[in-house]
């Protein structure tokens, strides 16, 4: 096989356009977030982590996407119970939030995803997730809901990883 420099310079100056158009950078402009009646507090939120989870026995449960990512809450008060959810698409996904050793918070949730199925296959109930008509622009934002306020943060960077399945 001979080597065609003509056609390996458009194939090399494409590659390079589509690594620039690719940015790695931080998301913190959560002003960009329309339709929200939170107000954005600029908390320390490290990478939000997805990773879809396919079950190992057939039922009306297709998939499980779970969600992770780790923070800091330092300066901000946290005077009463907060409500945590996460908003990704037109959802608010509940979230976990636990103090990890170090002093950092973790926050964590799944959201299931349903699909009909033939007569005789186990039917799992379907959990309904509370909707939003934000504009979140292909982001996600984690979400602190108190009894009489509420407000949000974006993390820096959003991953997927390869999804994987149960035993």
């Amino acid at each position: 096989m001979k080597f065609d420099s003509l056609r390996f310079s458009p194939l090399l100056m494409t590659s390079l356009f589509l690594l620039a158009c690719h940015s790695k950078a931080p998301i913190r402009v959560s002003e960009e977030i329309i339709g929200t009646p939170c107000s954005t507090r600029f908390i320390e939120l490290d990478t939000l982590f997805q990773q879809g989870i396919l079950p190992g026995r057939e039922s009306n449960l297709i998939k499980q996407r779970m969600y992770w990512m780790d923070g800091s809450l330092a300066g901000q008060p946290v005077d009463s119970p907060i409500d945590w959810a996460l908003a990704v698409d037109s959802v608010l996904i509940p979230m976990r939030m636990r103090i990890l050793e170090d002093g950092r918070s973790r926050w964590s949730g799944s959201r299931s995803f349903y699909a009909p199925v033939r007569r005789g296959v186990p039917v799992l109930e379907e959990i309904k997730l509370e909707s939003h008509r934000w504009n979140l622009k292909g982001r996600a934002a984690l979400v602190a809901r108190l009894e009489s306020d509420c407000w949000l943060a974006v993390p820096n960077e959003w991953v997927v990883l390869e999804t994987r399945s149960t035993p």
